[in-house]
Order: structure tokens, then sequence, then C-alpha cells
């Protein structure tokens, strides 16, 4: 744990030159919270759903945020609160073109999907056994609608210290079944050691391509959505498609813009033809973007949460201090 922390600790002189030379702004802040938020997603209509990451082992699970910033335990105390949630854990959440919100719950190793129209509850799906290995960690995963396909990222490593065996799980979404692809393929491994493996995941508007790498490497990888069929597909189909900074999250636009939460420099970056740069930097004192999330308002959101100053990232000393943030910066044109 000590050359991951070595990672992603910056010169905060680099970083105020660096900025000062390329004019690079600070996000805004949304909101704020007592306790680290993990991912968010935003729905069509604007709904900003937010979960709390497991890793401080929250008394709530998911929450959604209001136009005023309050935080109110979503979708109800029954699913979200306490000790006996139905949601154990989660840290992934996405929105789809219907209205329904995503819930990756990585404790109960299922998808909770809820109707956020309706307020019910759609279906579960459960995540076959086979699909995973003991160490499975679902971190976060996409929502391949023209297919009706989640493709979770399983960084393994769920004890945060086993030797990583990544892959993709591909849930059809209709039927439920679940399968392991590309297992420990070199796109999904870490480039230090004792580094953390595949995380970032992201899907294009058109579902056309799935980006996705490692938290601990400096590529951005893709390959077709429509591979997914077959392994074999998957495997060939792999390409490079930019630099990174190591990131814990992705986001990608219509223009094959990809937003990188940049947990080495703590701010927001991006890849494209052009090659990788810095856009928005955290506020002063702030560590480790997670999540991203795209709004159709011109703007990318973002969880600000410390993980690096979590006791089990941390060589056992809980360092984080509070307010844990949400922020924003302006997509590229």
């Amino acid at each position: 744990m000590k050359n991951i922390k070595r990672t992603i600790v910056t010169t905060a002189l680099l970083l105020a030159s660096y900025a000062n030379a390329n004019k690079v702004e600070t996000v805004q802040t949304v909101a704020t919270f007592t306790e680290r938020p993990g991912n968010l997603t935003i729905n069509n209509e604007g709904r900003v759903f937010v979960s709390i990451h497991p890793l401080i082992n929250p008394d709530i699970k998911l929450v959604e945020l209001s136009a005023i910033g309050s935080k109110n335990n979503y979708p109800n105390d029954k699913y979200s609160k306490g000790k006996d949630s139905l949601i154990k854990a989660t840290i992934a959440v996405k929105s789809d073109a219907k209205g329904n919100l995503w819930i990756l719950d990585l404790a109960n190793k299922q998808f909770v999907v809820w109707d956020t129209k309706k307020n019910k509850l759609e279906k579960t799906i459960k995540i076959s056994e086979e699909a995973m290995v003991k160490a499975s960690f679902l971190q976060d995963f996409v929502l391949d609608e023209k297919r009706n396909r989640a493709i979770i990222a399983d960084m393994s490593q769920g004890d945060l210290k086993s030797a990583p065996t990544p892959a993709f799980i591909v849930v059809n979404t209709k039927t439920g079944e679940s399968k392991r692809v590309a297992q420990s393929h070199k796109s999904m491994m870490p480039e230090i050691k004792d580094g953390f493996a595949l995380n970032p995941i992201a899907i294009d508007p058109t579902f056309t391509w799935v980006y996705f790498g490692s938290i601990h490497g400096k590529k951005v990888y893709r390959v077709p959505s429509d591979s997914f069929d077959n392994e074999k597909d998957v495997i060939k189909n792999i390409k490079v498609f930019g630099q990174k900074s190591y990131s814990d999250g992705i986001a990608v636009d219509s223009n094959e813009n990809v937003y990188i939460t940049d947990i080495e420099n703590q701010a927001i970056g991006v890849t494209n033809k052009d090659g990788y740069k810095i856009i928005a930097t955290l506020p002063k004192g702030q560590t480790w973007p997670d999540g991203l999330a795209i709004a159709n308002d011109g703007y990318i959101y973002a969880t600000v949460n410390q993980l690096n100053r979590t006791a089990v990232l941390n060589n056992g000393k809980e360092e984080g201090i509070s307010p844990y943030l949400i922020v924003k910066t302006k997509l590229l044109k």
C-alpha cells in the first residue's frame, strides 16, 4: 500500500505550476457531504443519485440529491438505511433512458433496478457464481441499452491485497445470464507492483464503444460494443485509445472525449485524438476524484472522496477531513 500511496501524491508546487501555465480552472463545488460519496448518476430529468462509499461502512447506502442540496435516502429506508437494508453495499449506479436506476449491490452480487418514475422495484438480477472469482470486486459497469447488456468491470482484489484476476462480467439484462470474459487480459492489469486493476469503464452515447482501463494504468483502451457476443471477438478487438493518468473513473461524450478522474494530480482530465490534458483541478486540500457523470446541461460531474486517506488505503490511519464533494466542470466543446 505504500507504493500505491506514493503514486497518488503529487507535489503541490508542480501542480500549481502546471495549472498556471495552462490556465486550468478549479472545479465548481455542487454539494458537500459529511460521509464519502462513491459514484453518481444523473438521469434525463436531471435527478442526481449518489452512492455512499462502502469502504466506510455507511449507515446510508444511496441518496438522491435535491436541487437545494438535501440528501434523501433512496429509494427508501427499507432499501438503503441501516444494517438490515436490502441494498448492502454499492458503489456503481447508472440511469437508463427509460427512467430506471441500476444499482450494483456488490455485497449481494446483484443488480437492483428501480423505476424512478413509478417509484417501485422493476427487477433484480443476480450475478452467477460461475461468472465471478473468490476475490471478485464488482466496481463499476456500463449499460449497453442497444443490446440489453450490462458489462461489469470486476477488478477482483476484493480484499484489496490479493493478486489481480480482473475480467468483464457480461450480463444479459433480459435473461439474467452472465459470463466472465477476457480474464487477466493485459489491458486490465495494473502497471505497478501492488496496484489496482480494471475499474474505470464507460460506454459512448451511441453504444458503439466500451472504454476501460486499470486504476494504476496509463492507457485507455476500447473495444466495439458488439464484440461481447463472443470472448474471442472481445480479445482480438481490444485496442489502445489514448493516454491517461492513474484514475478511478471515466466517462465519454459524443465527440470521443474520454474524461478521467486524475488521482495523481487531483484533477479532471480528458484524453482524445490530441492526447491527454488536465481541464480542471480540485479545490485545495481535496483528493481522489472518483466517479463521473455527464449531464445534459453541458457539465460533467464528479464525486471527490479522499479515498487515499481512508484507513484501508493509508496504512491503517483514517486521515479524511470532511467535507467530501460533488463537483462539476464544463464539457469540452
